[in-house]
């Protein structure tokens, strides 16, 4: 983990280093842009200082648009001035557009309540629709088409034209030409799902011409029941004549020019309007497109970057309006600084903009920008080095480091695992792994080697000790017992009596004592000349409970069988003699009023006997050696002897079966549980 600090290092010096470069280039922009918007030209500080309240930009169509009223051959036909009534229903979108000296309109309307020309009723003037500003006034009892329309003024130095625009179906327009219009318009009349569409192709633009719109929709009044239409109004139009006029402006082509001189070759910059509206352009930088970047460059870049760069397209290469928010905050006086990612390329683009003040008032905003590759602004050569070494390394070191561990927890795995196995009773003892390596896990698999063979060694001797003591104990047993009987012949005084009586009770135990210990070797020899059947072991244990509730008359023993036969493959005379020691150490561990439970439960490739009492617990840490040879427990009940040879011959049998044997305190210490797991044959 420390030498992460590497690469971290080296990816914070190339995050100062992409910052060091983005402060140079702000600033460097900054200052463009301030000395543009100080030093534009006077008669152009005089335009933008008494420039109408309204314009429309004329935008310079590249071919002849088709009169279709489709908007696909109109560049940028999403920027356009909006237009709506008083209660928002009735809305426009203008586009004026400038083709070899002919004035082109696209106008896209939407109305809630068509209402096309041809429609019998007509629409009076009253005194609602004057406050629309439709009619002369009610007085003059004029009368309008009943029909959606549109009414459009041309002023410019030829004089005023007027059309009145109505159509009963979709498709080419005949204009309705007022007084004092002149020259030849054509246009196009498309209906859509909400609205329609005007495009038109007006008499020959002159300079300077003012535009005066009127959208009309007709509707009716659910509230009124009379003959009379309710009218709507949006636009310039006020009482059938201009009520303001709109200007219709160009490209100031003489200050793009002047832009293009003075801007940087690296940047593009704008000269806008208080709505945004562009009024001179220095034309596109020189980058161009920038180079493709893979996904993986474009993440590594955003990591570094940061939150500091938005994911923006390229901007578009003749932009009418901008209308980013930049141009608001630029009429308050606040200077602005943008930075933008291209989706697909790895062009980075500064947009800074600052507020132009002309005798106090800020008239517009100058914008510049500057685009540059963004792989560039991450690092040189020198660096992406220095960070993919570090990287390199530090991965190097990390997977060197990850065999290495691997390697020595597999190999402590593997002598474990070994250790385990060799730990188990009745498994040979074979060779440790790892014994001919020469490091510490080597010389630790040689000492545990040697202390293994030490205990199994020592574990066979307590084995045999039990029959080895046995056969020692008989003979000299034999002739106490028989000096004991000789000498109860003789007539003894009462104390010469007593001290033969408890002679004769030592002799007792010792007698049972060895007994005991020859009764675990005679089944050790048993075991290898028992019979083995296919027997019930459901009908056997049912059979030793019997005998059990004869024998300890009293006592409380439960047993639970499963209703059907269980048949296994086993000596059942060994089986009933192990469930004898299990049942015979229930008893001796519990008082006359404690339960004894046996119950017999069936898996499916296995045969679980349990016999549980309660009343007692097992020490936690001696649990693993109960079922060793000469190991007991219990506490002292009664005047028999225990010599931890009852648990042994359970194991014994239980191995002979190929099963094992279990013990476990019961939860919330109610009880003692011995669980006797056999193979399940069919």
């Amino acid at each position: 983990m420390f030498t992460l600090l590497l690469p971290w290092s080296g990816w914070k010096l190339v995050q100062e280093l992409e910052q060091f470069l983005r402060d140079a280039q702000e600033t460097k922009l900054l200052t463009q842009a301030r000395v543009v918007a100080r030093s534009i030209p006077l008669q152009y500080q005089s335009r933008m200082l008494f420039a109408p309240d309204r314009t429309l930009r004329v935008r310079e169509l590249p071919n002849t648009p088709i009169i279709d009223g489709y908007n696909y051959d109109w560049p940028d036909a999403g920027q356009g001035m909006d237009l709506a009534s008083a209660d928002g229903l009735l809305s426009a979108s203008v586009l004026a557009g400038d083709h070899a000296g002919q004035l082109f309109l696209f106008i896209e309307v939407y109305d809630p309540t068509p209402i096309r020309a041809g429609s019998i009723r007509e629409v009076f003037i009253t005194e609602e629709s004057i406050r629309e500003g439709i009619g002369q006034g009610a007085e003059q009892d004029q009368r309008l088409p009943a029909s959606d329309g549109v009414v459009l003024f041309i002023r410019s130095p030829r004089g005023l034209q007027q059309f009145r625009i109505h159509s009963e179906a979709p498709g080419p327009l005949q204009l309705q030409v007022g007084q004092g219009s002149d020259g030849q318009a054509s246009g196009y009349w498309l209906e859509t799902e909400k609205g329609y569409r005007l495009e038109l192709a007006l008499p020959a633009l002159a300079a300077n011409a003012d535009l005066s719109i009127g959208i009309i929709d007709v509707y009716d009044d659910p509230a009124d029941h009379s003959d009379q239409r309710g009218v709507r109004l949006a636009g310039t139009v006020r009482q059938n004549r201009p009520g303001s006029w709109i200007s219709l402006q160009s490209q100031w082509t003489d200050l793009s020019a002047w832009l293009s001189e003075t801007s940087s070759g690296l940047s593009q910059t704008w000269l806008v309007d208080g709505q945004g509206w562009v009024l001179a352009d220095s034309g596109r930088n020189s980058v161009g497109d920038g180079q493709a970047a893979s996904w993986a460059q474009r993440l590594i870049y955003r990591l570094v970057a940061g939150s500091r760069t938005q994911i923006a397209e390229l901007p578009q290469e003749n932009r009418i309006q901008i209308d980013d928010g930049s141009v608001l905050r630029a009429m308050s006086g606040e200077e602005s600084i943008l930075w933008t990612q291209d989706l697909s390329t790895a062009v980075v683009t500064n947009t800074v903009t600052v507020p132009v003040e002309i005798e106090g008032r800020i008239m517009g905003a100058v914008i510049a920008q500057s685009a540059t590759d963004g792989l560039l602004l991450v690092t040189n050569r020198a660096l992406g080095r220095l960070l993919f070494t570090t990287l390199a390394l530090t991965f190097g070191l990390a997977l060197g480091l990850w065999y290495f561990a691997t390697r020595l927890s597999r190999r402590v795995s593997r002598l474990s695992s070994a250790v385990s196995v060799a730990m188990h009773d009745g498994v040979e003892l074979q060779e440790l792994p790892l014994i001919s390596d020469r490091d510490e896990l080597g010389e630790l698999s040689r000492n545990n080697q040697k202390l293994l063979r030490a205990v199994a060694e020592y574990n066979q001797y307590l084995q045999t000790l039990a029959g080895k003591l046995s056969h020692e104990l008989k003979t000299p047993l034999a002739i106490t017992r028989s000096s004991l009987d000789n000498l109860a012949e003789e007539k003894l005084d009462s104390r010469s009596r007593q001290f033969l009586v408890r002679a004769q009770e030592g002799l007792e135990r010792q007698s049972a004592i060895v007994r005991a210990m020859s009764e675990a070797n005679r089944l050790e020899q048993a075991i290898k000349a028992a019979d083995w059947e296919r027997a019930d072991i459901a009908a056997l244990v049912r059979r030793c409970v019997e005998g059990y509730r004869s024998v300890y008359p009293g006592r409380d023993i439960a047993v639970n069988l499963p209703g059907n036969s269980l048949f296994i493959r086993c000596a059942p005379d060994l089986l009933a003699q192990a469930l004898d020691k299990l049942v015979d150490n229930a008893v001796s561990l519990t008082h006359d009023s404690e339960r004894i439970a046996i119950r017999l439960e069936s898996a499916s490739n296995e045969v679980v006997i349990r016999v549980s009492n309660s009343g007692s617990r097992l020490p936690d840490e001696y649990q693993d050696r109960l079922f060793d040879s000469l190991v007991s427990l219990r506490e002292k009940r009664g005047r028999a002897p225990h010599l931890g040879l009852g648990l042994y011959i359970v194991r014994l049998v239980t191995m002979a079966h190929g099963g094992s044997v279990t013990a476990r305190n019961l939860p919330g210490d109610l009880g003692v549980e011995f669980s006797l797991t056999l193979p399940h044959s069919q």
